[in-house]
């Protein structure tokens, strides 16, 4: 049985900077980590004070995704993945690749709900974190549960589900390859308060720039056995980083006939 979290355990001492999916960087004591088992509910975790963010260095976007806008709110997402092989350089850049759900917008700095691949989060090593992240929270903007290290060639499955009472998330990524997983179980109203009305499966880079060989060796990611509230969705393909100078990779998103999703970059130089 989960049983609720009535206290905080921080992440780590204060003072170490911290990149966050979807946000900027703050002190890793903002982040709250969640053990494995229970229900992080702010309505009972001890007060905190205010996290405010900090300037990411370098570019971070959404160098590539696909997304929908749902009628209905969302409560169900399936989505696979092969964690790629490791970026040729690592010089400090943070490489996101996730499945979410998002709130009002498919864009940075609204609420969201995210199993999370993530290189040079903590250094130069693929890691697989389910978080939630609302930068416009001020108590509790960072809620995750703990990491788990990840290698190239291991098989990722991933789900998000709102319980049927409808009051609580759980957030998951399982490696297929060791049997560990990250997943974070966390309150309706402690995750936003709000109906989730965006799903996305994103492609998020942070200080790569346009210097393409930080992205991983490889030319793409591909996300499959995707589904979203039981169905197979439709998406809307974006790539923000193509032609644009400031990260432009060769990025690209694109849905094939098996509605399995590309997110594709080259490490080469793009002309």
């Amino acid at each position: 049985m989960m049983q609720t979290v009535g206290c905080i355990l921080l992440a780590a001492v204060a003072g170490k900077p911290i990149h966050i999916p979807g946000g900027h960087v703050v002190d890793e004591a903002c982040v709250v980590e969640v053990p494995a088992g229970k229900v992080f509910d702010a309505d009972t975790a001890a007060p905190r004070t205010s996290c405010a963010p900090s300037l990411s260095v370098g570019v971070q976007i959404y160098a590539s995704d696909v997304h929908l806008k749902s009628s209905e709110p969302l409560t169900g997402f399936t989505a696979d993945w092969v964690v790629p092989e490791k970026p040729i350089h690592s010089y400090g850049q943070v490489v996101y690749f996730w499945p979410g759900f998002k709130a009002q917008q498919p864009e940075m700095g609204l609420p969201v709900l995210q199993p999370v691949l993530q290189w040079g989060q903590r250094g130069s090593f693929w890691e697989l974190q389910s978080w939630f992240v609302d930068g416009n929270d001020p108590s509790y903007p960072y809620v995750t549960a703990p990491s788990i290290r990840v290698s190239p060639g291991d098989r990722i499955t991933s789900y998000m589900s709102l319980s049927a009472d409808g009051q609580t998330w759980t957030v998951s990524g399982t490696d297929l390859t060791t049997g560990e997983d990250s997943t974070l179980q966390i309150k309706y109203s402690s995750a936003g308060n709000t109906d989730y009305d965006y799903a996305m499966l994103v492609n998020e880079n942070i200080g790569v720039d346009a210097s393409c060989s930080k992205m991983p060796a490889g030319s793409e990611l591909v996300f499959t056995n995707v589904t979203v509230n039981g169905k197979i969705p439709g998406w809307t393909t974006r790539a923000n980083c193509a032609g644009n100078s400031r990260c432009d990779c060769g990025n690209s998103a694109t849905v094939d006939s098996s509605d399995e999703v590309h997110l594709g970059w080259s490490t080469g130089t793009v002309v």
